[in-house]
């Protein structure tokens, strides 16, 4: 008997469909109901980076890589210094660090910077934080662990899985991190009036997805873990990602500080010069052991 999932996948691939049409059929046939909900969830919006953006990225070297089906892009500015790694957030791109990086560059430091699946200059229209997290050990395979890590929103969670994969960093720096997936995804079941049973469905098919639990996706239970130092740097305003979740994201590391802001909401904080100034600083300082 075939599987509603390789009913999907089929359907899928010999006839795309987009998501109104897939909401619509969903609604009519209840059992397609979580696979809907899933792809929708785990669908990416690719935007292109500003111009200005685009003048940082052309400093860099471009480089690529394939694994299995995924085409993954990623940016090195060469330095001398320390390795960095940038990850961005859901439906971002290397250049949402565009304000950040010349002053890495001055600093000395060697950059690199990846486009997440299914985000910036790579391919895919789904993305996903376990199948984000392997292509950050992809890329580590090729370049060596980074000495620092700074992340974005989403990035964050992406890098610590990376890190349970075995990607190792002295320093982290996550800028306003979610907390736990399943708090976005309730969030997500809410916005489109799931009942609980549908809400299930769609965990379930989340999960088979991922191949873990989504439970285990919680940084207040993986952050204990790790040895290395980490700064949170967190707006009050963020509309996106509370700053409640940033202050417990800092409080589930042994060795961690927090920079709480006012008035930058969500995006606004990667682009101002005492955030830039403050990362800056906490990688200069010196690395706890």
């Amino acid at each position: 008997m075939t599987s509603i999932s390789t009913i999907v996948r089929t359907l899928n691939r010999e006839y795309p469909i987009s998501l109104e049409d897939k909401w619509a059929f969903a609604k009519r046939k209840p059992m397609f109901l979580g696979f809907v909900a899933a792809q929708t969830f785990l669908s990416t919006q690719k935007l292109k980076p500003s111009r200005k953006e685009m003048d940082i990225l052309a400093l860099a070297e471009q480089k690529e890589f394939q694994e299995k089906e995924h085409h993954i892009q990623y940016f090195h500015w060469k330095g001398e210094k320390e390795t960095i790694l940038l990850v961005h957030g859901w439906n971002g791109h290397t250049g949402n660090f565009s304000r950040i990086i010349p002053s890495l560059i001055d600093e000395g430091y060697n950059i690199i910077g990846i486009d997440l699946p299914g985000h910036g200059f790579s391919s895919g229209r789904y993305s996903n934080i376990v199948l984000s997290a392997k292509m950050v050990k992809r890329l580590i395979s090729e370049i060596g662990n980074p000495d620092y890590i700074i992340t974005h929103s989403f990035g964050g969670v992406v890098a610590t899985v990376a890190q349970e994969l075995g990607v190792e960093a002295k320093k982290l720096v996550y800028i306003a991190p979610p907390l736990r997936l399943e708090i976005l995804r309730k969030d997500f079941s809410e916005a489109y009036g799931f009942s609980e049973e549908e809400s299930e469905m769609m965990r379930v098919v989340l999960e088979r997805k991922v191949k873990k639990p989504l439970s285990s996706l919680d940084l207040s239970k993986m952050g204990p873990k790790f040895q290395n130092s980490l700064f949170v740097i967190h707006d009050e305003d963020d509309l996106e990602i509370p700053f409640e979740m940033g202050f417990e994201v800092s409080k589930a590391w042994k060795h961690s500080k927090l920079l709480r802001t006012k008035g930058l909401g969500h995006k606004m904080i990667l682009r101002t010069e005492i955030v830039k100034d403050e990362i800056i600083d906490f990688l200069k300082e010196k690395t706890r052991m």
